[in-house]
């Protein structure tokens, strides 16, 4: 009996590591293949919950600071997937960081903002 539940335990534990190997997997290729832009910025904010979904946003700019491209990433299981998320492209950092709320995947998209705004001002501390 206590065999079949530890060959069992090991098995569902393996499968896990190879489900969350994937999902990793996913994530470097997401961030591979939108770091590509010519120019511009990249942020990626993550917002974790101990209990419920969770978020990771990822968010690419033009040099002007306008958001041309975005995906999001929320779920509690490793079967979750990056996603284009086309609702903020378009907008101007400054918009979008006024219309976000307390919501985890506005948390994560805030958290990309400011990556994105520290960025812009190391690159123009470097520029004076």
């Amino acid at each position: 009996m206590w065999g079949w539940f530890i060959v069992v335990f090991a098995a569902v534990w393996l499968l896990q590591l190879w489900m969350a190997k994937a999902q990793l997997k996913n994530y470097h290729g997401t961030i591979k293949k939108l770091s590509r832009r010519p120019s511009g910025y990249l942020g990626v904010g993550v917002k974790k919950q101990k209990l419920g979904i969770g978020a990771i946003a990822i968010i690419v700019t033009d040099e002007t600071g306008t958001v041309v491209e975005s995906q999001l990433m929320r779920g509690v299981t490793v079967f979750s997937r990056f996603e284009p998320f086309a609702k903020y492209v378009g907008l101007p950092l400054d918009t979008l960081k006024a219309s976000l709320g307390e919501e985890p995947v506005d948390l994560a998209f805030e958290m990309a903002i400011e990556k994105i705004e520290a960025q812009m001002n190391e690159k123009t501390n470097l520029a004076v």
